[in-house]
Parts: C-alpha cells; sequence; structure tokens
C-alpha cells in the first residue's frame, strides 16, 4: 500500500508518500533507527557501541509479523526520507504513533507534518502520541502538528510510563 500527497514548495513540486515496508526492506528499516539513535544522542546521552554503531534492539520481523503493527517509509520524490510505525493497541482501542523520523536534510520542509498527517488519515479513530521529557524538540513538533491536524481540538496528558507528555485525539472514525 502506498499513499501518495503532492505539495508546492516554493516553485517546487514534491511527491510525499508512504510506503508500507516490506520484508525485504527491513534491513532498510533497521538502518534507518540507527541514524534515528543517532540522532538522539544529542538529547538522550547515549553511547556509541565498541562496533562503531548504535544498537538497535528492536526485532523489527516481530512487528512485521504483528497485524497491529503498520511499517512505513516515509518517501520525498521516492527517495527515503524518513519512517513511521503506527501500532493499533487494542485493549485501549487507540492507533499510537510508536516511531517517527525525519532525515536532517527533510526536516524543513513540512514533510514530516504531511507524512504525519498522512498517517493519522490513514486510520481512524482514537489517536495517542508521546514524547520523552529529554525530547524537547520532538514535544514541540508534535504539539504543533497534533494542533493542526485537530483545530487544537486534543487533550494532553502523560505517558503511561510517566516520563514525558502525550497527546491524544479522534479523527473521523469510519
Amino acid at each position: 500500500m502506498e499513499i501518495h500527497i503532492q505539495t508546492i514548495k516554493g516553485n517546487d513540486e514534491m511527491d510525499i508518500s508512504l510506503e508500507r515496508v516490506s520484508e525485504g526492506q527491513l534491513i532498510s528499516l533497521k538502518n534507518l533507527f540507527v541514524l534515528a539513535a543517532y540522532d538522539l544522542t544529542e538529547f538522550n546521552n547515549t553511547d556509541i557501541g565498541e562496533d562503531g554503531l548504535f544498537q538497535v534492539t528492536f526485532n523489527f520481523m516481530d512487528w512485521y509479523s504483528d497485524p497491529n503493527y503498520h511499517m512505513y517509509f516515509i518517501r520525498s520524490d521516492r527517495s527515503l526520507a524518513g519512517f513511521v510505525i503506527v501500532k493499533r493497541i487494542q485493549e485501549e482501542k487507540l492507533y499510537y504513533l510508536n516511531h517517527f523520523f525525519i532525515l536532517r536534510k527533510y526536516r524543513t520542509m513540512k514533510i514530516g507534518q504531511q507524512a504525519a498527517f498522512m498517517a493519522f488519515d490513514s486510520f481512524k479513530g482514537h489517536w495517542r502520541v508521546s514524547e520523552f521529557d529529554w525530547n524537547r524538540p520532538a514535544q514541540i513538533f508534535w504539539k504543533k502538528v497534533v494542533s493542526r491536524y485537530t483545530s487544537n481540538q486534543f487533550i494532553e496528558t502523560r505517558r503511561k510510563d510517566n516520563k514525558g507528555p502525550a497527546q491524544e485525539f479522534t479523527n473521523h472514525v469510519g
């Protein structure tokens, strides 16, 4: 499944898309997670491993096999620009923005906001987005994105683990 949107920025037109991650692309997703882990060291003070890589311990095949996980690459003009992972939490009857990453090159182009809107539009119902207390840039980004998406119709609470804020909203129930 691929979802597309075209946007005009200045004199340029960009094709933003979400592309479902296939089993053969799981290594690419893992590599993007390593880049995301590197990016976060500015805020979470994580050290690099002795092998020169940041440790990513997620089992991507488990996520791929689990129907509650929806994994997408974010593309800009067909180039990898990041990823989004949505998890359906059945017991709470909500969609959770589990992981989201945009490469630095694309961060000033509103690609992240458009990709988030596309993900939200793909799954109708109750949503939760959350951030860690130590990740202030993510808090600013997500509060702005959720506010724009919902016309400021969301509630802000604390994460269930009390490690940061969470925004909850309901989009059109299908």
